[in-house]
């Protein structure tokens, strides 16, 4: 873990994103870059057949971008914490979702770390948060904070224990010395057609030892469950986990319209912290 990506658009969301980046950095000696995209000269309206250009209009968004980092520099040199963490701040013209993915490609960043604060009804439809959008699109895990947490104790990690499985299981088990809790799987609705818990565990176990990820428990939910996403929630806060890890497939275009995301629904909905880890 050499290098976190924090966007941020000052709100207190991204800051609560901000503090979660500074307690992974501290403990693996990575530095942060708080990147902001400056989206305000790519909103004309596509309607519109000629788009005046307002260089005042663009130099006052840029005093306020410059005066709300400098702010934010302040209240990190006030903070204990980024006492030890090296920051560099950018910013960067474009749309945010594609200034990250740029960003991550040309800065080898290892995660990004996002604030979010979900998104429901019709904006999940049409539109769905930037967070989902970054998820889809990133090589590198991505951490939605919907609030800020100074450990995690407890993770809940829902898998489907099939062969895929084992990139996000090696990836988590790099990330244990951040993430370092009690890990416990969920298996809901058998999707590896397994033939019994026995069978069930002895994947389990196959998995931990192929990808040297630590002691693990398991649950097994015997019903047969329809909405996936709500079952993990549940079980997430009857476990009281402070992270749930979601390995995703990424799916974009028509299979992401017509088969969905769980991690995207998950991250929309929860207000527990979220890790994806790509398998595409």
């Amino acid at each position: 873990m050499k290098k976190i990506l924090v966007p941020t658009d000052f709100s207190g969301f991204a800051n609560n994103a901000l503090e979660v980046a500074a307690d992974i950095a501290l403990k693996t000696n990575a530095s942060i870059m708080l990147l902001h995209a400056n989206e305000k000269m790519v909103t004309a309206t596509p309607l519109a057949e000629y788009y005046l250009y307002d260089k005042a209009i663009e130099d006052e968004y840029l005093d306020m971008v410059n005066e709300s980092l400098k702010k934010t520099l302040a209240e990190i040199a006030d903070n204990d914490k980024f006492a030890r963490v090296k920051i560099e701040t950018a910013v960067i013209g474009g749309p945010m979702v594609s200034v990250i993915e740029e960003v991550v490609k040309d800065h080898a960043i290892d995660l990004i770390v996002m604030g979010t604060r979900g998104a429901s009804g019709m904006e999940e439809f049409f539109i769905g948060s930037n967070t989902e959008k970054v998820i889809r699109r990133a090589p590198c895990p991505v951490l939605a904070v919907p609030k800020a947490v100074t450990s995690f104790h407890k993770i809940v990690f829902p898998t489907t224990l099939k062969e895929d499985q084992k990139g996000a299981f090696s990836a988590l088990a790099e990330l244990q010395d951040i993430f370092h809790g009690e890990i416990t799987l969920l298996y809901l609705n058998n999707p590896s057609n397994l033939k019994d818990n026995a069978a069930i565990e002895a994947r389990k176990n196959e998995l931990l030892k192929a990808t040297a990820l630590g002691k693990a428990s398991l649950y097994v939910s015997d019903a047969d469950v329809f909405n996936e996403e709500e079952a993990i929630l549940d079980f997430a806060h009857q476990q009281k986990a402070d992270l749930i890890v979601m390995a995703t497939h990424q799916r974009r275009g028509l299979a992401h319209m017509f088969m969905g995301s769980i991690t995207e629904d998950t991250v929309n909905h929860s207000d527990i912290p979220v890790l994806s880890i790509s398998i595409r």
